[in-house]
C-alpha cells in the first residue's frame, strides 16, 4: 500500500530528526511546580484552533484532550499521527536579551476500532518540560557579591489507552489511561564569586515519578438543522498522589562555578532514596464546537485546575490555581478532486490566554497566543500533511521578571487506512 510506504518513511524521518534534534527547552519558569506544561494543544489541528479541543471530534483525527471523541473514530479505519514540534524563544528583562531553540517528538498516535460503539485511542507525548539556568547577583557593600545559580532540566512524559464509548447516537463518553513517568534535577547554589575562601552551599535533587492517572470525558452532539451540528463536551481528571523517588543531597564547598574545581566541604544532608508523592491537582474544562457539514467549525474552551493543591514530597510550591480560554475555527473551502491546490486545503485560526499557575513577586506569569496553520491532503491517498503555527508571550519585563516572546511551529502527518473493510470480489 502506497500510504503503508508512507507511514514507514515518515517515521524513520521523525526518528532521525528526533535522535539527532536538540530537546531541552530553556524557560527560567519551568523552575516552578511540574515545570513547563503540555496539557493543551495535543495535537497539530487543536494548536492551529488556540488549542480548542474540548468537543471537538473528527472521525480522522485523534483528540486526545477528550476521550470520548475517540467514539467518533471512523469505524473501518486505522489511524496512524506524528508530528514535530519547534520552538525559538526570545527571552529579555529590562536590561538583557537572550535566545533559545528546540526541535522534537511531539507526540505519536493510534486510533482503530474494536466495534461500532467502542473505539480505541493511544500514544504518548509529553506532560511537562524543565530546563533553565538562572543565576542572581546580589550586591553586598562591604563584603564580597553573593550569587544565588539555579539550573534545571528533564521533565514527565506520557503514554495513555483511552477507550471512547458511543452510548446513543449523539451521547459519547470516554476514558484515557495514563502513564506518567520521568525524572528531573534541580541545583540550587549560593556562592561568593570575590572570595576564595568563603563557603558556598549546594543542594542538588533528582526526582523519579512514575504512576497511572486517569482522565475522563464526554461529548454531546445536538443538530441545530439539516446542515449544521452543535458538540457540548467536557473533560475532567481528579486528584492523584503520584509515587516517586528522590535523591537529595545538600552540602558546602569551595570553589564549583566558573571553571574552578569543586572541593566538597561538609555534608549538610544526605537522603539517597526517599519515597514520597507528587500530588497532582484536579482539573475540569468545558468546551463546544458549531459545525457546518464540514465546510466551517467554530469553538472555544475553558479549563481549570487546582494547583493550589500541588505538593512534592509534602512541599508546596505556593501555586496559583489555573485557567485557560481558548477560541478558533477552521474552513474547508467547496472543492472537487480536480480543483486547484488552494481550494483543497483546510484553513485554521485562534487564539488563547493561560492564566498559568506562577505567581511571582506579586505578578502573574501569564501567556496568550495567536495561531493558524492549514491542511495539505495528498493526492490518491488517505494522508494529510497538518502544519501550525503559534505567536505569543510569556510573562513580563515588570518587577524585575523576564518575558519570553516564542514562536511555536508543527508538522503532523496523518495516515488513514482502511484495515477493516471486508473486500469484496466479482
Amino acid at each position: 500500500m502506497r500510504t503503508g510506504r508512507y507511514s514507514i518513511l515518515f517515521f524513520i524521518l521523525i526518528t532521525g530528526l528526533f535522535v539527532s534534534a536538540q530537546t531541552g527547552i530553556n524557560s527560567p519558569y519551568s523552575r516552578f511546580g511540574l515545570g513547563q506544561l503540555y496539557s493543551e494543544n495535543q495535537n497539530v489541528i487543536s494548536m492551529s484552533m488556540g488549542g480548542i479541543a474540548i468537543g471537538l471530534h473528527d472521525p480522522t483525527a485523534i483528540n486526545p484532550a477528550n476521550p470520548a471523541s475517540y467514539g467518533s473514530l471512523d469505524s473501518s479505519m486505522f489511524l496512524f499521527e506524528a508530528a514535530l514540534s519547534g520552538n525559538y524563544t526570545g527571552l529579555k528583562t529590562t536590561t538583557q536579551t537572550e535566545s533559545s531553540n528546540d526541535i522534537t517528538l511531539r507526540y505519536m498516535y493510534l486510533g482503530f476500532p474494536i466495534s461500532n460503539w467502542w473505539k480505541i485511542g493511544a500514544g504518548v507525548m509529553p506532560f511537562s518540560k524543565i530546563g533553565y539556568d538562572v543565576e542572581v547577583t546580589a550586591d553586598v557593600e562591604k563584603f564580597s557579591n553573593v550569587v544565588h545559580a539555579f539550573t534545571g532540566d528533564g521533565g514527565i512524559n506520557q503514554v495513555f489507552l483511552g477507550n471512547g464509548f458511543n452510548i446513543t447516537e449523539n451521547l459519547r463518553a470516554g476514558v484515557d489511561i495514563t502513564y506518567l513517568f520521568g525524572k528531573s534535577t534541580r541545583t540550587s547554589m549560593i556562592y561568593f564569586p570575590d572570595s576564595l575562601y568563603i563557603f558556598g552551599t549546594k543542594v542538588e535533587s533528582n526526582v523519579r515519578m512514575s504512576d497511572f492517572v486517569f482522565n475522563y470525558g464526554i461529548q454531546y452532539d445536538i443538530p441545530l438543522n439539516s446542515s449544521i451540528k452543535l458538540t457540548l463536551g467536557a473533560n475532567y481528571a481528579n486528584k492523584f498522589n503520584a509515587r516517586s523517588n528522590r535523591n537529595y543531597l545538600s552540602y558546602t564547598l569551595l570553589g564549583g562555578y566558573d571553571d574552578i574545581i569543586e572541593y566538597v566541604k561538609d555534608t549538610i544532608e544526605y537522603n539517597p532514596d526517599e519515597k514520597g508523592n507528587i500530588v497532582i491537582p484536579q482539573r475540569f474544562g468545558v468546551g463546544f464546537t458549531l459545525v457546518s457539514d464540514k465546510e466551517w467549525l467554530v469553538g472555544g474552551d475553558f479549563a481549570w485546575q487546582n494547583w493550589k493543591e500541588y505538593s512534592a514530597f509534602g512541599q508546596s510550591d505556593s501555586l496559583n490555581n489555573s485557567w485557560r480560554v481558548a477560541m478558533g475555527g477552521s474552513f474547508k473551502p467547496s472543492h472537487t478532486n480536480i480543483s486547484k491546490l488552494y481550494r483543497r486545503l483546510t484553513y485554521r485560526l485562534g487564539a488563547r490566554y493561560n492564566h498559568s499557575y506562577l505567581n511571582y513577586n506579586g505578578t502573574n506569569i501569564n501567556e496568550f497566543g495567536i495561531s493558524f496553520g492549514v491542511t495539505f491532503p495528498m493526492k490518491k491517498s488517505n494522508t494529510e500533511i497538518d502544519l501550525g503555527f503559534e505567536i505569543g508571550r510569556r510573562g513580563t519585563t515588570r518587577n524585575e521578571l523576564i518575558q519570553e516572546n516564542f514562536f511555536n511551529f508543527s508538522l503532523g502527518v496523518s495516515i488513514q487506512e482502511h484495515w477493516f473493510q471486508k473486500r469484496k470480489y466479482q
